[in-house]
């Protein structure tokens, strides 16, 4: 019988994807979804679905109360949230980041962060996972490496991310109407505003050692889906920086790093799948530009969430998720 797992937030962009790779994974199935679209259920009734394992794709703000209940009702039962609300350490820095208090502040710093190919043996077995959000995804996989191994100088680092509009959601907003967005590229939360600016600064202070804040400024793209981040930062050795990054994620399924010479990755080339790709290039004399490139929806989101739940019960770590080398 295949593993149940019901699925909070079906009816955002995020909540379709992880049931649409539910429904091709060779162990596990969508058991229900909740949602505001037809055919979903309530939330609140999904609170008394029994089921192997659940998936968070709720708002920030509500999603740790759904987590806090349903490791209260169902411990056994894992829980990967893909909100902002577990990935912080504190009620005060969440509430600094996400102004507003924290509804289940004794959850914090209980979940390992879900960034798969980094916290892999953290995340094996656990009961809690708090899923990273798609722009640190995109910036942390490139950099944590680079950081950790002193490559890269902890100040001065700056990241251009550009993202598809699904990534805003899919509440209405004035912003993301299609007069608005087509034929128009514009930055948003610029410097140090964005949310996710926390998280990142957070995973690169643990693995640095010490205090460490970036310049992070976003754009919306006339696209779907998709995240391209450049990344800018002090380095003497640029030959060092890739190979760095080709041995951290040698065995990595869903990273590749590519070869000194090549092009930029591309997001036509991980749109619907699970992969990041790196790319490493000589800048300004003692700096460089490292580029990744990844889908929001997949490797940013659900793709990602359904990947730390293989790692949680054990099985294939590509089980069900589009991409990866063989």
């Amino acid at each position: 019988m295949a593993f149940q797992v019901g699925v909070f937030g079906a009816s955002g962009y995020s909540g379709q994807e992880a049931v649409r790779l539910l429904g091709r994974h060779p162990h596990a199935r969508a058991a229900f979804a909740t949602g505001s679209a037809s055919g979903l259920i309530d939330h609140q009734e999904g609170l008394e679905r029994s089921a192997d394992a659940y998936l968070l794709a709720l708002p920030h703000g509500v999603s740790a109360r759904f987590a806090q209940k349903l490791r209260s009702r169902f411990p056994q039962a894992p829980v990967v949230d893909l909100s902002g609300d577990l990935r912080l350490a504190s009620a005060e820095e969440y509430q600094r980041w996400y102004g507003q208090p924290h509804e289940a502040p004794e959850l914090l710093g209980t979940a390992p962060y879900g960034l798969s190919e980094v916290h892999r043996e953290a995340i094996r077995g656990a009961r809690l996972v708090a899923n990273p959000g798609c722009y640190a995804t995109s910036v942390l996989l490139p950099l944590l490496p680079l950081v950790q191994q002193g490559l890269v100088a902890p100040q001065g680092i700056v990241v251009d991310a550009k993202s598809g509009a699904t990534g805003a959601g899919r509440s209405p907003k004035p912003n993301l109407l299609f007069c608005e967005v087509a034929e128009n590229l514009s930055a948003y939360s610029p410097g140090r505003s964005h949310r996710h600016v926390a998280e990142i600064e957070k995973q690169l202070s643990e693995r640095c050692g010490r205090e460490l804040s970036l310049t992070f400024c976003p754009h919306l793209l006339p696209l779907r889906r998709g995240i391209l981040s450049a990344i800018y930062v002090e380095a003497e050795d640029v030959s060092a920086l890739h190979q760095c990054l080709a041995h951290f994620y040698a065995e990595a399924p869903f990273v590749r790093v590519l070869e000194p010479g090549s092009a930029p990755p591309q997001l036509a080339e991980v749109a619907g799948t699970n992969d990041c790709r790196i790319s490493v290039h000589a800048a300004a004399p003692g700096r460089a530009v490292v580029f990744s490139a990844i889908d929001n929806l997949l490797k940013g989101a659900a793709g990602q969430a359904i990947q730390n739940l293989n790692l949680i019960c054990g099985w294939p770590e590509t089980a069900g998720l589009p991409g990866g080398r063989a």
